[in-house]
């Protein structure tokens, strides 16, 4: 199955992306794009332009759908194609993967060993929380880990509350959560000597993005709240705390903790 994006979302695409490289040059801070493997191939430009301003480039799989829904042959195919289409694209080496939506749950841990054999060095797909209606894994350990031999493990942030790990940090939940709050999550995960991982999609901060029709309520609350926010957050967070590449920050965590 292919899906193509029509020349008005490649715009957008670029557009937010344009904004936001800017956005970060301006403040002087790089960061992780988890890039589709279609995007590489529709608008290879895109990427480049990405890794040129110093960034990182991650695989977030070939299309931005949910792996668990395919079976394993085409899982494989998508995260090896998006791997070469990035690399070639940005003409850089790809360490991190993330699955679209989180989509690595109990039931498909056997897309780790697909990670690893693909040659990432790390993932990024598994929320360590319980009770979402799409993704999460209740018993997975929110620190950095190596979840398997030669794969660590870099899962997005959460705050433990009454027993409970909460998302934070990211997408909705950073859009939802006052600034204050933010702030005060990141000086928590700082005290634990866990690096907070703070991540967002491109519509969410660089100003493009198509009204979804048909969502509930909930969902579009979920889509859309504060979605106009976020660099100004974002300018704020950067004068506090240091921020950088995944692969960065691994690094450095591998050789003081790991």
């Amino acid at each position: 199955t292919n899906w193509v994006r029509s020349k008005k979302e490649q715009q957008e695409i670029e557009i937010n992306i344009d904004k936001i490289l800017e956005f970060l040059a301006d403040a002087n801070v790089t960061g992780t794009f988890f890039t589709l493997g279609n995007i590489a191939k529709e608008q290879p430009q895109v990427v480049r332009k990405i890794a040129e301003a110093g960034h990182e480039i991650g695989s977030h799989s070939y299309f931005h759908k949910r792996l668990y829904n395919f079976n394993k042959e085409k899982i494989f195919e998508y995260i090896s194609s998006s791997k070469k289409e990035l690399e070639d694209a940005s003409g850089s080496k790809v360490f991190g993967f993330r699955a679209p939506d989180f989509s690595i749950n109990q039931k498909t841990i056997f897309i780790l060993d697909m990670i690893l054999e693909c040659g990432f060095t790390y993932d990024s797909s598994i929320f360590p929380i319980s009770g979402h209606d799409v993704y999460g894994i209740s018993n997975a350990k929110p620190n950095i880990h190596h979840i398997r031999p030669g794969l660590l493990e870099f899962p997005p942030s959460t705050y433990k509350l009454m027993g409970c790990n909460l998302p934070i940090l990211g997408g909705g939940y950073f859009r939802l959560s006052p600034l204050m709050l933010s702030s005060y999550f990141l000086k928590y995960l700082e005290k634990k000597n866990r690096p907070g991982m703070v991540y967002i999609h491109p519509f969410e901060m660089g100003g493009e993005f198509p009204i979804i029709k048909n969502l509930s309520r909930l969902q579009y609350f979920r889509h859309y709240v504060n979605i106009t926010k976020s660099m100004y957050r974002f300018k704020k967070l950067f004068k506090k705390y240091e921020f950088g590449p995944a692969i960065d920050i691994l690094n450095n965590y591998q050789n003081s903790h790991l």
